[in-house]
């Protein structure tokens, strides 16, 4: 079951995911952030005993998906919230994974062991429930429920009623895609999928076992957009191409054969002997059911690309405007019209050109930017030891392979450190452990710069980031770390599951919060550095320039219906190269929306910043503004606003 608001049935990651232009300095280097999220329909049924492979195949044993009558029978609105709890979380095993780490002690029913479903049926089937569930929750009366209860309610409404899609829409959207595509974050996925006993690890194999069958849906449902004339062009099909064949062309060496081993040493039980069995078993599935699956995939998209539709944005189909008028609504949480969303980007596109404009006459700023660009931002040299090293330990290079500190090491330096400085500004952060890993070779070409992988919500104090040696360079990795860690995405996760939310909270995504926070984050971050306040404006300046033109390019392929041309034309006035302007056009003609959240999240946050300093004085501390947007935790920004006004006024 797949519903667009679903976070946790959705295993979410988040990721720097391309490079934007540095506007006066013509280089690549700002970022985009994309929230990944794993597209796959799920299925209800009973768990497969420990070391034991089902006779019969995945595919029989998959009942029809239904809501459980007793949501829709009961009286009391607890019993409905868990019952729709456990309908999205258990809609397939990848996803309980990925929500719970111990569903046994919440009474959960584990699913049967798959990657879920995905086809047009299941999509319209996914349609129904989340309708049957909206009519469910209408029949309470919402001045009869707490305050608590009221907030869960009328957030449950916004998500259920922005999921639900006209049939003809169905095929608008798709699983693959260059930047979010699930041909990049499934692996990563099943890389991460923790093991705390060999029932897990038999689980896993499962999964693996049915990759052939999943992705021969994801084939026909391709195939499905491609005759409807709303399927991927050829050049978004040459990119995808480019990573599945990247992942099969050294079967031996792939990173989930790799990591195998070491996730397995968490299980003493284990002899040596039994490692080697499953090591083998691991492998042998790789070779026979992971690579056919990718190599499926390769030839059914190397066949629609002579059929492949033209190169057109969602206005180009009947009522593809007002689905992706719709697709903004959901990703964004603004209230705002579409012609009022344009004019606040272009409004802050242009007051930060012009900062930008301003401030690249100053000599100084020169001679910081020289320095910053060879080797990024380091922490102030106050907050601690380490902070020597961080100037000199850039993310990657042979000069870097050949430092005493490797760049994980640095990393988590970088994020201890930011851990520590934050608290003058923001709530003391969740007593939470993280590390640092390096993203495998393998997938370095086509995936983000860096990513968080958000952890199962029982055990959140166990998270991990990664970086991409090959695209975060030293001038990023400052950015990217604050972004990502702290006090960023994994902060602000932690931070709000500390708080014991109700677990639906868990369930449901509102990606303007999530990445506008994390946007907000990051450029808050620049008061931790040791840089001057020309740079840290400038730096903004850029920043925000550069992901309100992104955004405005994309609404100009999807919303009005502009052409390559057009397009390029408008990101080569802003000092884009042709290469970098078909880079973007393509990148969102491909994932539509993909900025979005996090221009307009960064910037509804900052309307709400500066409504509470109207509130509380433009001298007020920005702790209790911090407070109260992270332990409201993600929610519409209308619904937001209402609870800051009750907060504050």
């Amino acid at each position: 079951m797949s519903l667009p608001f679903h976070k946790r049935v959705q295993p979410q990651l988040h990721s720097f995911c391309m490079p934007l232009t540095g506007f006066c300095r013509k280089i690549i280097s700002l970022f985009c952030i994309g929230t990944l999220i794993l597209t796959s329909i799920g299925c209800s049924g009973t768990t497969t005993s420990p070391g034991k492979t089902p006779q019969p195949s995945i595919q029989e044993q998959i009942p029809s998906t239904s809501p459980k009558s007793l949501a829709f029978e009961t009286d009391s609105f607890s019993v409905f919230l868990d019952e729709f709890f456990k309908e999205y979380a258990t809609s397939d095993s990848l996803s309980l994974h990925y929500t719970v780490s111990h569903p046994e002690k919440i009474n959960l029913e584990a699913p049967v062991p798959s990657l879920g479903q995905f086809s047009k049926d299941s999509l319209l089937e996914s349609n129904n429930i989340a309708a049957r569930y909206l009519t469910g929750l209408q029949r309470f009366s919402k001045e009869t429920l707490t305050a608590d209860e009221q907030f869960i309610y009328d957030l449950l409404g916004y998500a259920l009623m922005h999921s639900l899609l006209p049939e003809e829409a169905l095929f608008y959207d798709t699983p693959l895609g260059p930047t979010t595509g699930l041909q990049t974050q499934l692996p990563v996925l099943l890389a991460e999928y923790r093991f705390s006993s060999l029932k897990d690890v038999e689980e896993y194999f499962l999964l693996l076992e049915d990759m052939p069958r999943y992705f021969s849906e994801l084939c026909t449902f391709e195939e499905a957009r491609s005759a409807a004339g709303t399927g991927s062009c050829a050049e978004v099909l040459s990119r995808i191409l480019l990573q599945c064949k990247a992942f099969v062309e050294d079967p031996g060496n792939n990173f989930l054969i790799e990591s195998f081993k070491d996730r397995l040493a968490v299980l003493p039980e284990l002899t040596a002997e039994q490692t080697a069995e499953l090591c083998i078993r691991n492998q042998n599935l790789v070779f026979t059911k992971v690579i056919p699956a990718y190599e499926q995939l390769i030839d059914t998209l190397e066949g629609l690309i002579d059929t492949s539709v033209p190169s057109v944005g969602l206005a180009a189909y009947p009522a593809g405007a007002d689905y992706y008028e719709s697709l903004v609504k959901s990703n964004t949480g603004s209230e705002k019209s579409m012609e009022e969303l344009e004019q606040m980007l272009q409004k802050a596109l242009t007051k930060h050109m012009r900062t930008i404009a301003l401030l690249y006459r100053s000599d100084n700023l020169q001679e910081e930017l020289a320095k910053y660009q060879s080797k990024g931002l380091s922490m102030q040299s106050a907050s601690s030891d380490t902070s020597a090293t961080t100037t000199d330990s850039p993310a990657s290079g042979a000069e870097d392979n050949a430092r005493s500190v490797s760049a994980t090491e640095h990393s988590t330096g970088v994020l201890m450190q930011l851990q520590t400085q934050i608290c003058n500004d923001f709530p003391t952060p969740a007593d939470a452990s993280f590390r640092v890993e390096s993203v495998h070779p393998s997938l370095e070409d086509f995936i983000s710069p860096a990513f968080y992988l958000v952890p199962p919500f029982d055990c959140y104090t166990d998270n991990v980031i990664y970086i991409n040696g090959a695209k975060c360079s030293a001038e990023s990795l400052y950015s990217t770390l604050a972004h990502e860690g702290y006090p960023g995405h994994l902060y602000q996760n932690t931070f709000f599951a500390s708080t014991s939310p109700h677990p639906v909270r868990m369930l449901l995504n509102f990606t303007g919060y999530d990445e506008g926070w994390g946007t907000y984050a990051e450029l808050y971050s620049y008061r931790y550095a040791d840089c001057s306040e020309e740079l840290r404006q400038f730096l903004i300046a850029e920043q925000i320039a550069g992901l309100c033109l992104y955004s405005l390019s994309d609404l100009k392929i999807h919303y009005h219906g502009e052409d390559f041309s057009s397009v390029s034309a408008f990101l080569q006035e802003y000092g884009f190269s042709p290469e970098a302007a078909e880079e973007i056009f393509y990148t969102q003609l491909a994932e539509p929306g993909i900025y979005l959240p996090y221009s307009v999240g960064y910037l509804e946050i900052c309307e709400l910043r500066d409504l509470y300093l109207t509130l509380e004085g433009a001298d007020a501390s920005l702790l209790p503004f911090h407070t109260f947007f992270l332990t409201t935790g993600p929610a519409p920004f209308g619904m937001l606003k209402k609870a800051l006004l009750t907060e504050f006024q």
